[in-house]
């Protein structure tokens, strides 16, 4: 398409508005059942949802974003032909300004797909946001921006243990190697802010120390365990006073619902969760769980469930392990990880898709009282299991209701 009109001196003539038109067609097509698209106006730049025709009095009164040359939002894709006629620069901003987009539209989804209106403060929050992650880590750094600077640093904190004092100087150091007017973070809290939308939370909930009991729901207002008495606080082993606030042992309790449903927000994501369902051995042999007599078990008794390719099929698998690497320490610390078998098998068992859902605290294993632990994550699966949430599905554009089943659990005996 022509795209001459967007650079008139004048959008009072005829061509523009001619331009305008033809573009709202493609647009339109484009999005082919849904209502709203993405405003390129010289305002919204891309960052606001809208109706056809408050796009087309946009850009009618407030013009064209000159710098989106290549419609990626609206049905154009990078070819080599657009890729000759802008310069490599300019093709890259433009990746990067995409991939920003698509990453922070699955934090911040718009609620106009899914039949509802956005609040102006969460419009505002996903616009500021995005012009972070699109800002060169350098004015002419064309190999990261701020927010994929971010992201590198801070798994690289991660992996290698670093304490937040000894990563502030390190920030320090390469903000005063890299050129002025940088943009990296000068602080690992000023990291974590910018993270922030991706982070799904996590719950922590007090036990008693002999794994009686959790203080919650009932007994959330308790200060000792009301089966053995044991106080909820630390003691100073000094005083004997009860440090009231302190508490002796944590559980931490990562929400599974909430990330099931962010893997659906994405549409290549959502697209791999249904992968079983165009898998399965045609000859017999048992390749993947999809072949399994489970498999098929819960297709016969469920089939319900299991007419939508979408509901997941989930395993629970626990060990004891020592944090501090000292084969000489009796301290056990328990992970509970959830494996989604809805996956393809180069992706199911990928440290990214395997979700740890609880952290059970030593020092000692837990032993038969597990199931005290497992409260939060049980009735979490019990109601995908027996109602199942609302769920947006981005690969289909709709809304769907998202249930799950546990088909089995993986662990050694004293697990068990």
């Amino acid at each position: 398409m022509d795209k001459e009109w967007m650079h008139l001196p004048s959008r009072l003539v005829p061509e523009y508005e001619e331009g305008v038109k033809k573009f709202i067609a493609q647009a339109r097509n484009y999005a082919k059942t849904r209502e709203v698209i993405l405003c390129p106006c010289k305002r919204c730049k891309n960052k606001k949802y809208m109706k056809f025709d408050q796009v087309y009095d946009h850009l009618i009164i407030k013009g064209f974003d000159p710098s989106y040359t290549i419609w990626v939002f609206h049905g154009e894709t990078y070819n080599s032909q657009s890729q000759a006629e802008g310069s490599s620069g300019e093709v890259q901003k433009e990746n990067e300004s995409r991939e920003a987009y698509h990453l922070y539209k699955d934090v911040f989804l718009p609620e106009e797909e899914v039949g509802h209106t956005m609040s102006e403060a969460k419009d505002y929050e996903f616009a500021d946001l995005l012009k972070d992650a699109e800002t060169p880590l350098f004015p002419g750094c064309t190999s990261y921006t701020k927010l994929s600077a971010v992201v590198t640093l801070y798994n690289y904190k991660s992996t290698n243990g670093h304490t937040d004092n000894s990563f502030n100087e390190l920030l320090k150091i390469l903000g005063d190697m890299l050129p002025e007017n940088n943009t990296l973070p000068e602080t690992v809290y000023t990291m974590r802010k910018l993270l922030k939308p991706f982070d799904l939370g996590y719950g922590k909930i007090h036990a008693c120390p002999n794994d009686c009991c959790l203080f919650r729901k009932e007994l959330q207002d308790l200060d000792s365990c009301p089966k053995c008495g044991s106080s909820r606080w630390k003691i100073d082993k000094v005083t004997t006073k009860v440090c009231k606030g302190v508490p002796e042992k944590v559980l931490r309790y990562f929400p599974v619902i909430p990330r099931l449903k962010r893997m659906f927000t994405s549409k290549q994501k959502a697209e791999e969760l249904i992968w079983h369902s165009k898998h399965k051995s045609q000859d017999h042999m048992m390749r993947y769980p999809i072949d399994s007599v489970a498999w098929d078990t819960i297709d016969h008794k469920w089939p319900d469930f299991a007419s939508d390719p979408r509901n997941l099929r989930l395993g629970l698998a626990t060990d004891g392990f020592n944090p501090f690497g000292d084969l000489s320490s009796r301290y056990s610390c328990w992970p509970v990880i959830l494996v989604n078998y809805n996956l393809p098998p180069l992706l199911c068992m990928t440290k990214e898709n395997l979700m740890l859902t609880l952290l059970i605290p030593g020092p000692k294993q837990p032993g038969n009282d597990i199931d005290v632990y497992l409260e939060p994550l049980v009735e979490d699966l019990k109601e995908l299991w027996d109602t199942g949430v609302e769920a947006y599905d981005a690969f289909s554009k709709s809304m769907f209701n998202l249930k799950a089943i546990l088909m089995w659990t993986i662990n050694d005996f004293p697990a068990y």
